[in-house]
């Protein structure tokens, strides 16, 4: 028998390879989701792939082996699964655990079937890999995650399921299946920290069931009751994108391969407002603004979690045209294919350039400024009003501005009555970020005297002393 690999908390787990096996481990960061392409034999089981499916395609091909199986732990709602593409360009069966139902061709697999890696039925199903008559790996999909577990309020039905009911179900699968693991068995997990699937997912790629039984709060001697509660404290809303996600992946989504060329494309200037006056929403993913804000785009910069933030603020049906680097806008693209956000006309050609060269109208009382100038109300305080962005649980951590009116950035759009338009605003949020997004949105609403600052922001702000700080 092969040994398994020695595993430590936060240990970075590309790849195991023995003589019976292989398994690579891919990660995307900015949804921060783990899948799988797992081998022996020269057959190939991929868990949970993306919509981007060259890559398991591209290692099959390189190791001259076939894949055979694509498992499924649950419909996903953080992105959109290339399970029915990779199985139409494979032959592949897709694999989904019991209660399954879908509008395409599936396999059931029931609990304990060893007609694949062995399947266990939570919240989601988790695979194991046996290895010579003793448990290897298990991949945990939205069950159990590095020092947390999966949100249980992604699956409720009126009448028939709670929040409560499912993390009751979740418990039990806990401790009835996946603890019951020996403590070597590796845990694999179908997302790492910075997830929405999971409250506050901890930090590395894999792990061990030892470790987590020590370290994870869901797996310690508590009752029902005491983990329930604990698994929906301060548990934020999903992304409103989430639902969309799940019915696509229900139902299938359009192959990535066809729509990418489709979308990924250059735009002349006359071609991108044309679409923008057919109502398309710009989409500016610049970091640097200082240039520039474009009036009526929204900000959502490339580097600072775009998925989510555009999951949370902007509708999956809304029109899209992109404006950034040419290289980045393009990456921009195919990261919001990857949630199924596919009416994407394209890109601006030249980027912001092509767009103040050609008299593309900008938004003139926005001042992006320093620290100390964002917090200066000294000439006349009744004029200035701070707006915190932050979300509810930051500030029940650190306090806000006195004064200030705090709404959380996915509520701005529907709260602007909540913000006077006749006062200088001053937004801002732990880092700056969200800061830009927020005044993007409130540009678009018709607020005008706008200051935002990308030095940083509260934790900073009060540091340097230069706000008052009350507690929420």
């Amino acid at each position: 028998m092969i040994a398994a690999p020695k595993i430590f908390e936060n240990h970075l787990a590309e790849k195991t390879e023995s003589p019976d096996f292989y398994i690579q481990q891919f990660y995307i960061e900015c949804l921060s989701t783990f899948s799988y392409y797992i081998e022996s034999k020269g057959e190939v089981a991929v868990i949970d792939p993306l919509r981007d499916i060259h890559q398991y395609i591209e290692l099959s091909k390189n190791r001259n082996a076939q894949i055979k199986w694509i498992l499924e732990t649950h419909f996903h709602a953080d992105f959109v699964s290339g399970h029915r593409e990779l199985a139409n360009l494979t032959g592949a069966t897709i694999v989904y655990g019991p209660t399954a139902v879908a509008s395409y061709p599936i396999k059931e697999a029931k609990d304990g079937d060893g007609s694949y890696p062995r399947t266990y039925n939570g919240k989601s199903s988790c695979f194991v890999l046996v290895h010579n008559g003793k448990d290897h790996s298990v991949y945990t999909g939205d069950t159990l995650f590095l020092g947390e577990v999966g949100r249980p309020d992604l699956a409720v039905k009126v009448g028939e399921l709670t929040v409560e009911m499912l993390a009751s179900y979740l418990y039990d699968s806990l401790r009835n299946k996946v603890m019951k693991l020996n403590d070597d068995v590796i845990v694999y997990p179908g997302h790492g920290a910075g997830s929405s699937c999971g409250k506050s997912i901890g930090a590395g790629k894999c792990c061990t069931i030892g470790m987590q039984k020590k370290n994870n709060y869901a797996l310690q001697d508590i009752t029902k009751e005491e983990f329930i509660n604990q698994a929906l404290k301060g548990m934020p809303k999903p992304p409103q994108y989430f639902f969309h996600d799940a019915k696509l992946n229900k139902s299938g989504a359009n192959d990535f391969s066809a729509i990418l060329s489709e979308v990924q494309k250059a735009l002349t200037f006359e071609e991108f407002m044309n679409y923008v006056k057919q109502g398309a929403l710009i989409l500016d993913t610049r970091p640097n603004i200082q240039e520039g804000v474009i009036k009526g785009a929204i900000n959502i910069t490339f580097m600072s979690g775009l998925v989510n933030f555009v999951g949370s603020i902007i509708k999956p049906e809304t029109k899209l045209v992109i404006i950034g680097k040419d290289g980045e806008a393009k990456d921009s693209i195919l990261r919001l294919l990857r949630i199924g956000y596919d009416n994407i006309f394209g890109y601006l050609d030249g980027g912001f350039e092509t767009y103040k060269n050609n008299g593309g109208e900008l938004a003139t009382q926005v001042q992006i400024v320093g620290l100390e100038e964002l917090c200066n109300i000294n000439d006349n305080p009744n004029d200035h009003v701070f707006v915190d962005v932050r979300g509810v649980g930051e500030l029940r951590e650190t306090g806000f501005v006195k004064g200030a009116i705090c709404i959380v950035l996915s509520e701005i759009e529907g709260n602007v009555d909540k913000i006077p338009k006749d006062k200088k605003l001053h937004i801002y949020c732990k880092s700056g970020w969200r800061a830009k997004i927020a005044m993007s949105i409130l540009v678009r609403s018709g607020f005008e005297r706008i200051m935002i600052s990308q030095d940083g922001g509260f934790e900073d702000m009060w540091e340097k002393k230069l706000i008052e700080r009350v507690d929420m």
